[in-house]
């Protein structure tokens, strides 16, 4: 296994979780041993019986829609539980590749809550599956503000925000903004909208701005939603995507839904226009509480600079780099045990006991 060193605002090119300069100041006994301490935290992924599930919804602040929750406790709770609000990728359902995260965390005495953007998966809105940046950032803060209203249930002190790919650009945003949360975890995030589409092939970004033109026209004048894959293989004869190649295609099969629940593999296309404009590692040096980013090898999908940027801008910035690529982090991917290990022992060094 490889060997993990302690380093203050820099990212190693191997496998290695970087801290805080405070984290230093440790004994170096924690060095030599956190090898054998991460192994000891993390047992393969836990059962799910190990937890309760509670499907509810909740209502959105900004609109007269419903938010679909799923709570995981875990089975031996007796009292308030730190709590992890975790939101999905592009596109993403709760459903498709969040659950293995959630059970991981229930097994170590956390509280574990994924939920559906607005127009997705369980949760209302029309047209269906349209992304409102904005909107899933508020849908965010609605869960976060769910949860803080009920003392008696969660330790409401100890809320970490929890965000894979593009739900790590809106983990970035609140730490940004709201200084109460414990902490927050996005790994391969999408930090940069504008770099992010500056890293799409110009032909394939042409046609995505095309077409997302095309349907907020017809939008206008009340007609139905144009829409775009969000995975595909990237050939000449293939339908317009907004990722492509064969990493894309074999990566987006490990989020396959583990219920019955619509997942279907599109976005409307007028979804894109706003992308550019929303760039949260621009504040993130607003932030006051842990950050920890999680940084595959490489990254076609997320502009993997821009997140190590963000490692160096957050004052409590940390980066954990894990061997694989964008979807390996996910489960069934090669990366996903390391990913979980190096997000449990932070989770235990910064939250303390879960109980």
């Amino acid at each position: 296994m490889h060997q993990r060193k302690h380093t203050s605002k820099h990212v190693a090119s191997s496998s290695v979780t970087t801290y805080s300069a405070d984290q230093r100041l440790e004994k170096r006994g924690m060095i030599i041993c956190l090898e054998i301490r991460l192994c000891d935290i993390w047992h393969r992924p836990s059962n799910p019986k190990m937890a309760t599930r509670e499907n509810l919804t909740i209502k959105s602040s900004s609109k007269e829609l419903h938010i679909a929750l799923s709570v995981f406790t875990p089975h031996d709770a007796s009292q308030p539980a730190p709590v992890i609000i975790m939101g999905h990728g592009i596109g993403g359902i709760k459903a498709a590749g969040l659950t293995p995260f959630a059970t991981a965390f229930t097994s170590h005495g956390y509280v574990a809550v994924t939920f559906d953007y607005l127009y997705f998966g369980e949760s209302e809105g029309e047209p269906r599956n349209m992304m409102d940046i904005s909107q899933e950032l508020q849908d965010f803060r609605d869960v976060v503000a769910w949860a803080r209203h009920q003392p008696e249930r969660f330790d409401v002190d100890r809320i970490v925000v929890w965000g894979s790919s593009f739900g790590g650009m809106h983990v970035t945003a609140l730490l940004a903004e709201d200084h109460q949360l414990a902490a927050g975890i996005a790994q391969c995030p999408c930090v940069d909208g504008l770099a992010a589409g500056l890293q799409t092939p110009f032909p394939q970004s042409l046609w995505l701005i095309l077409t997302a033109m095309k349907d907020y026209a017809k939008s206008l004048f009340g007609g139905d939603p144009v829409y775009v894959k969000l995975a595909g293989d990237g050939l000449p004869e293939s339908p317009l995507a907004i990722m492509t190649g064969e990493e894309v295609v074999r990566g987006w099969k490990r989020l396959d839904p583990t219920e019955d629940v619509p997942f279907p593999n599109k976005i409307t296309a007028r979804s894109l226009l706003g992308f550019p404009f929303h760039r949260p590692v621009q504040r993130i040096h607003r932030s006051v509480k842990p950050l920890l980013i999680v940084l595959p090898t490489w990254d076609g999908q997320a502009p993997l600079h821009a997140a190590e940027r963000a490692v160096k801008l957050a004052p409590l910035g940390e980066g954990l780099r894990v061997q694989g690529g964008h979807f390996d982090l996910y489960a069934n991917g090669p990366a996903f045990e390391e990913n979980v290990t190096g997000q449990l022992e932070f989770l235990k060094r910064i939250l303390g006991p879960s109980a």
